[in-house]
């Protein structure tokens, strides 16, 4: 690893991603009773929504009483409610709008709050096991409206034995309130106790009827580490989704071994054309060709969906164990192995991140770390409610400059090109050729993360390139200034700007 590359605002991996879309079609909904939620538990999550395509969470039981640590990545905390005890939490995809419409009360039995995501009320329930239900205790909300949550009742209609008041009281409740029960008892129970060894469904869905509506489809997932319930995933029609990007491959500069690119590309000057050669674009290709052979040997580059923070392969596999062991020691202990393995992971790329402070080229990703370490919380994100359409044409009357007048551009190009023929003075900084020095002090003075142009080289590749290359770089460049050339080389690049 090479800690030169690192400082990507997209790092590990670095590129050029398509724009996401949105679709006609209804985003799953992830709910779980966390038994307390920590930045593990959230890794855990973040790799269930990637296989699941999750875009909404709904979790019970946070245990948290600060909200600057509700923070998944790529999501936004649609509603909470703070409590030691208990807690609730909603996070919604960042390209989902979505509203807060009401909440419960700091001292109401039954927590609830409700969030209208895409037009569509998901209400996070929860109520503890010994307070009662009463009708008024969860309001209610137009069709479509989603009731999601632990509700803890026991029920005939949803597995238990035997049908206690409480849970009279909620079938009640929902039948009135005209709501359908998304149940299979065909499905994994959602709770399995392991004191008493037997699985139960605390963990329920209700849904509202409508004239030419379906219900939603749910189903239970595997076991979930430090927590006796399971999550649910519950699939509502006509929402609108994000759509994937497509697989656009990326570097993953975090691994790129310097050493070997350096000896590479030093090594294929003798495979380009002379500095000075006839035909410009050539050699400017087999310039680039160069690179990205030497790239391709020695940075690792692929696809990836979603990235979830220090979830490698051995997570993966660990994951895997604890999700085929049987209830009991060996579940235990594999969920004990695969959070200690996050843990440890988080805590050196943390250790990595604040030594790697720096304020001479961008100071964003430096006071970014310094609020974390710190817990001062940065601006809230907001969803901007221009619409596409009307940026567009901004953009295109921007890039619409004005054509001067056809004999005052001739002029111009003439006298540009009679100050091209004049003899510059010795020791003139115009007439000197770029040197290697020059180069890097130019790359180095953007910012990192740039994306490339049409000829894909990113500035690092240069940068890091070999001396002997970087003196025929400057060579040409020196080539093309002089013959006047640039402005056909900067149609095909943008990687510097010396």
């Amino acid at each position: 690893m090479c800690s030169a590359w690192l400082g990507h605002k997209n790092a590990p991996f670095s590129g050029r991603g398509s724009r996401n879309a949105a679709e006609d079609l209804g985003p799953n909904i992830l709910q779980l009773n966390t038994e307390g939620l920590t930045e593990n538990k959230i890794s855990v999550i973040e790799q269930l929504a990637d296989k699941n395509k999750a875009f909404i969470f709904v979790l019970q039981e946070t245990h948290s009483t600060i909200a600057d640590k509700l923070v998944i990545p790529n999501f936004s905390l649609g509603g909470s409610i703070l409590s030691r005890n208990h807690g609730l939490a909603t996070f919604v995809h960042e390209r989902l709008e979505w509203s807060l419409v009401d909440q419960s009360a700091k001292q109401s039995k039954t927590e609830w709050l409700c969030v209208d995501v895409a037009g569509c009320k998901i209400i996070n329930v929860y109520k503890s096991p010994r307070s009662r239900f009463t009708p008024t205790a969860i309001p209610t909300f137009p069709h479509p409206s989603l009731y999601v949550g632990d509700f803890n009742c026991q029920q005939l209609n949803w597995g238990y034995n035997q049908t206690s008041p409480v849970g009279e009281s909620l079938d009640s409740w929902a039948t009135s309130n005209n709501l359908g029960l998304l149940y299979n008892p065909k499905k994994t129970a959602t709770f399995f106790s392991r004191r008493w060894n037997v699985g139960t469904s605390p963990d329920l869905a209700f849904a509202s009827f409508g004239q030419d509506s379906r219900l939603p489809d749910r189903g239970v997932l595997g076991k979930f580490p430090r927590s006796q319930h399971r999550p649910s995933l519950i699939t509502p029609p006509r929402l609108k989704v994000p759509a994937h990007s497509d697989p656009v491959k990326r570097w993953n500069f975090r691994k790129a071994n310097c050493k070997h690119f350096c000896l590479l590309t030093g090594g294929s000057v003798e495979r380009l054309p002379p500095s000075d050669p006839p035909d410009i674009e050539r050699a400017h290709q087999d310039f680039c060709e160069s690179l990205l052979s030497a790239a391709k040997q020695c940075i690792p580059c692929g696809r990836r969906k979603n990235y979830v923070s220090c979830w490698d392969k051995e997570c993966e596999t660990l994951y895997r164990s604890f999700t085929r062991a049987p209830v009991g020691t060996d579940s235990d202990r594999a969920a004990s192995s695969l959070l200690s393995l996050l843990q440890k992971k988080k805590r050196e790329r943390w250790k990595e991140a604040v030594n790697s402070i720096n304020f001479s080229h961008s100071s964003r990703k430096a006071w970014r770390t310094i609020n974390k370490l710190t817990g001062r919380s940065g601006r809230s994100s907001r969803l901007c409610h221009v619409s596409t359409n009307s940026i567009a044409p901004q953009l295109v009357k921007n890039g619409a400059h004005r054509t001067g007048e056809r004999v005052s551009t001739r002029f111009f190009n003439k006298q540009l090109s009679d100050l091209w023929k004049i003899p510059s003075p010795e020791g003139h900084s115009i007439s000197e050729p770029f040197v290697p020095e020059e180069l890097a002090a130019a790359l180095r003075r953007m910012k990192p993360g740039k994306s490339p142009g049409l000829d894909s080289i990113f500035p690092e590749f240069i940068l890091h390139a070999g001396s002997a290359l970087k003196s025929w770089f400057c060579d040409f460049l020196t080539s093309c200034m002089r013959s006047q050339n640039s402005k056909d080389l900067e149609k095909s690049t943008n990687s510097c700007d010396p």
